[in-house]
């Protein structure tokens, strides 16, 4: 667990709202806010993430998505990308806990 506090799914989403949507739109809309959520959290805890977008772009290592996410924070921007829409989809799973059930854009 790289000696950080463990925190839920949940947690996650609520502590670092801006990252998880950086990964919902580097994800191009696959992951949801729960999703991305949980792909953060694995990422901080060093442990592998089964998400399909991971596990077949990222060999299973949620840390590199994570890190594509932030360095590609500045381009997130437009159809399938857009962080202002994924904050907001992030911002609602948080207030209201409904999100979307499959990909954020569907």
């Amino acid at each position: 667990m790289n000696g950080k506090i463990e925190l839920s799914v949940k947690e996650t989403m609520e502590r670092y709202p801006g990252i998880t949507a950086h990964i919902i739109a580097e994800s191009l809309g696959y992951a949801t806010p729960s999703r991305a959520a949980w792909i953060l959290k694995d990422a901080r805890e060093g442990r592998e993430n089964y998400c399909e977008w991971i596990f077949s772009c990222y060999d299973k290592d949620p840390l590199p998505s994570v890190k594509d996410s932030i360095k590609g924070r500045h381009f997130h921007r437009g159809f399938m990308s857009d962080y202002k829409l994924a904050k907001k989809l992030v911002d609602r799973a948080i207030e209201t806990k409904k999100e979307p059930l499959l990909g954020s854009w569907f």
